[in-house]
């Protein structure tokens, strides 16, 4: 049985009113004693009968009998056995009362609990970190849109936008020099109002945001001369802070973020009032959420610490390619991407290994590992020899003044990259490279990979099914092998880092968020918990998403999407697919590749979900690409490699050693970047500044209390109940069963005269006018005032003195010969 757990250190109400039970048992058990004492001073030999009575109750009751060992609390000899177990548990059981008197209210306890439902009044509540203060006053800068023509020549030309009425006249140079750009009425960079409602009518009456709640976090204007354009709302960036160490959700100005795996959910943040001790509720919420496979390529890079010098300033030394597996036990047959609907399965794990197999399989031909088929003899099969095994290594090259940091993460569309194909001399990291290359593979053989791992390039339509993917090679944050201090990059220490291939896509989705507020403040705001939402088996109730479909190419325009109603999706230039989420467009090879996100530049236009997410996923596999790209990029406005941040290279290196945890690299990632560039604008009140389209009614439920019990406490009552059980159960036998039927109350209440002194001792002296049956009132009114003095003798206990009513008397041998 589990013991009785002792009192915190902090008392609850439950333990103070165990206190308190257990001062009131002494106070019960004093109180009476020190009474009982009084009154035993204030006795005399000469009393009443019924002053004796009374007196006698008292004091038999109380505790001074047991503790001064009088006749009453001994058994002494002859007492019948049933009379004695009934006499000795009346105390057993005070004992007990007492016992579950103090000890059951401690298991008493009380919990917050959600009461039955009702609608509430919800008010905007403000950030007060950072990310209020760096974004931009919302309804200031109108929405803008900008896109591109035809490409005449090679050159990109300005073109108008879908639901747009910007007339673009192309006219010829006329000395043929080549053609310039008209723009008759001016370029219109506005956004109609038919695309807001075909776009926007799927979320009516509801908390989901639309593609058009989704604004740049910061907002400046700035001239485009090439759309003839003086001033433009477009969208700028500046990072606010890092979030990829907190592992939880948070919430920001408009912002609800996943850093636990990733993404990004809308919402202007509102709280239900007048609520007193808070309350929980529900919300569908629009997420944008990055999704990454990885596959290892079984090739790592390990390196040894090194000291600088004036000569040469890198740190790194006697870097080689050690095959782990990646060249030795290589599946020689090419992988092939099947052409799917991207919205049905983007397959990104079959992507990634597709790139993991050609970088693997170009590096060996560089390596002169194997041949390609028909060399170096015609008619030769591929991978017809095998010059590696697992554990081989090969020397790498390391620029004599790169500002590469092996020290840290790396994620680059470059594959291939440790080669070092076109960059500058190396100085080599350990003896001289002699690789023959025989079939002369150069960069350029490893910048296709992208484009089949993506499968969509910038010259592909903007339609549902190209969705956007980005692919790239991953090198993981260097473990240490040696054994010494994991965290130390001393001098001799070796590393090693694992390379993965990774493919990134984007989706839209809806999910359940479960709030709960307490307390002022966005501080008083919490998400309890998110979920998916769920449909039925058969997807009829999934959302229906929309595309504008115009015909166009990725490098033309980004298109708007978002959910619509069935109604609008019969729309032309309207597609539609009906899923639980929605795989954003676009590309993200270079030549498509929508503006990254630095401090120096700024958006093309002002309509951030169109492209918000796809160059946030652009720069994510830039910014921790090779740090040849320093004097732009160096460990950015936010070290995301880990190189100086020692915690979070730690969580790096914790997630680089499991192909399975690599993706949240990039995904933690996308969604640091995200949060200081995007701000959601719609809540329960509807849009934010102009309360348009405001949510139906909210059902919140009230936070009250709610009654808990350890049952561990109620082990002396269920004990004592158990007691109690036995002794009506005995009660009840010996009211129908025992004695001839005799139990009962008339039989108690003789009984009780049969012992009461004062009535015993003057039936003893006046038998002929006291008894112990006749009633108390006749007993009292007529014997009631009788003075009876009670005296002991040791010489002789049975002498009667008369005259003044003296009694020394053992009452025992009275009842025998009165034979009561």
């Amino acid at each position: 049985m589990s013991s009785i757990p002792r009192l915190p250190d902090e008392l609850t109400v439950a333990h103070v009113a165990g206190i308190i039970a257990a001062s009131m048992v002494v106070i019960r058990l004093l109180c009476p004693a020190v009474i009982t004492y009084i009154m035993a001073g204030q006795l005399k030999d000469t009393e009443t009968a019924s002053t004796w009575t009374l007196a006698s109750a008292s004091l038999v009751s109380s505790i001074w009998p047991t503790l001064l060992r009088t006749d009453s609390a001994r058994s002494g000899g002859g007492v019948r056995t049933t009379i004695m177990v009934a006499c000795k548990a009346i105390p057993l059981l005070g004992l007990m009362c007492a016992i579950a008197g103090v000890v059951t209210p401690l298991g008493l306890g009380e919990e917050p609990t959600a009461l039955a439902p009702r609608t509430a009044t919800f008010e905007y509540v403000k950030d007060d970190s950072v990310y209020r203060l760096g974004t931009s006053p919302r309804g200031k800068h109108p929405l803008s849109r900008l896109c591109n023509g035809e490409h005449l020549g090679g050159s990109a030309v300005v073109g108008p936008c879908p639901y747009s009425n910007t007339e673009v006249v192309y006219v010829d140079n006329p000395d043929r020099s080549g053609f310039r750009v008209e723009l008759p009425n001016g370029y219109n960079t506005s956004v109609p109002q038919e695309p807001r409602e075909i776009f926007s009518s799927g979320i009516s009456g509801s908390t989901v945001s639309s593609f058009f709640d989704i604004e740049w976090r910061q907002v400046t204007r700035q001239t485009s001369p090439s759309f003839n354009i003086t001033e433009l709302a477009v969208g700028m960036f500046r990072p606010l802070d890092t979030l990829t160490l907190q592992d939880q959700y948070r919430l920001v100005e408009g912002l609800i973020i996943d850093a636990k795996a990733g993404g990004i959910g809308f919402r202007n943040h509102t709280v239900p009032v007048a609520l007193g001790r808070g309350a929980t509720w529900e919300e569908d919420i629009l997420f944008i959420e990055p999704s990454t496979a990885c596959v290892n390529t079984n090739l790592t890079l390990d390196f040894e610490m090194i000291s600088k010098s004036d000569k040469i300033s890198n740190t790194v030394g006697d870097l080689v390619l050690t095959d782990r597996g990646g060249f030795s036990q290589l599946n020689t047959t090419l992988p092939t991407l099947e052409s799917v609907d991207g919205q049905t399965d983007p397959d990104l794990q079959q992507r990634a290994y597709t790139a993991a197999w050609l970088n693997n399989a170009v590096t060996m031909l560089y390596l002169n590992v194997t041949n390609e088929k028909n060399k170096p003899v015609k008619g030769m099969k591929s991978f017809s020899y095998l010059d590696s095994a697992p554990g081989k290594t090969f020397p790498m090259p390391v620029a004599a003044y790169s500002r590469e940091r092996y020290e840290g993460l790396r994620l680059s569309t470059e594959f291939g990259n440790y080669l070092r194909l076109g960059a500058e001399a190396p100085s080599l990291s350990r003896g001289a490279l002699n690789y023959s290359n025989p079939f002369n593979i150069s960069k350029a053989d490893f910048t296709d990979i992208p484009s089949i791992c993506a499968g969509t390039t910038y010259r592909d339509r903007a339609n549902i099914s190209n969705i956007y993917v980005a692919c790239g090679l991953l090198r993981g944050a260097p473990e240490r092998v040696d054994g010494g201090d994991p965290m130390l990059f001393e001098k001799g220490s070796k590393w090693s880092s694992p390379l993965y291939t990774c493919a990134s896509s984007l989706r839209a989705t809806i999910k359940t968020v479960h709030f709960s507020v307490n307390g002022t403040g966005i501080a008083g705001l919490n998400v309890l918990r998110v979920a998916p939402k769920t449909y039925a088996a058969d997807g009829s109730d999934a959302p229906l998403w929309g595309l504008e479909d115009w015909g166009l190419r990725l490098d033309q325009f980004s298109p708007i999407w978002g959910l619509v109603s069935p109604e609008m999706a019969k729309k032309p230039n309207v597609t539609s697919v009906r899923k639980p989420h929605f795989n954003l467009i676009g590309t993200s090879i270079e030549a498509g590749l929508p503006s990254l996100l630095n401090l120096e530049d700024t958006q093309s236009d002002n309509l951030a979900g169109a492209s918000f997410a796809q160059t946030v996923m652009n720069t994510v596999f830039k910014v921790v690409a090779e740090a040849s790209d320093a004097d732009t990029w160096g460990v950015w406005p936010t070290d995301l490699k880990g190189l100086g941040n020692l915690s979070m290279f730690r969580r790096w290196q914790a997630l680089s050693q499991d192909s399975a945890l690599v993706p949240q690299i990039i995904n933690l990632m996308w969604t640091n970047i995200a949060a200081s560039a995007v701000v959601g604008t719609r809540g329960v009140l509807g849009e934010v500044n102009s309360g348009i389209n405001p949510a139906g009614p909210i059902p919140v439920r009230p936070i009250g209390n709610r009654i808990t019990y350890d049952v561990r406490y109620g082990i002396p009552a269920a004990l004592l109940l158990s007691w109690l059980g036995v002794i009506v159960v005995a009660a009840v036998c010996c009211s129908t069963c025992c004695g001839g039927g005799r139990t009962g109350f008339a039989e108690l209440r003789r009984r009780i005269q049969q012992v009461s002194v004062g009535r015993v001792f003057t039936t003893f002296l006046h038998p002929e006018e006291s008894t112990l049956t006749m009633s108390a009132k006749q007993w009292a009114q007529e014997n009631g005032k009788r003075p009876i003095m009670v005296d002991a003798f040791a010489s002789n206990a049975s002498k009667l003195y008369t005259g003044s009513a003296t009694l020394a008397i053992r009452a025992v041998e009275f009842l025998n010969r009165r034979a009561i």
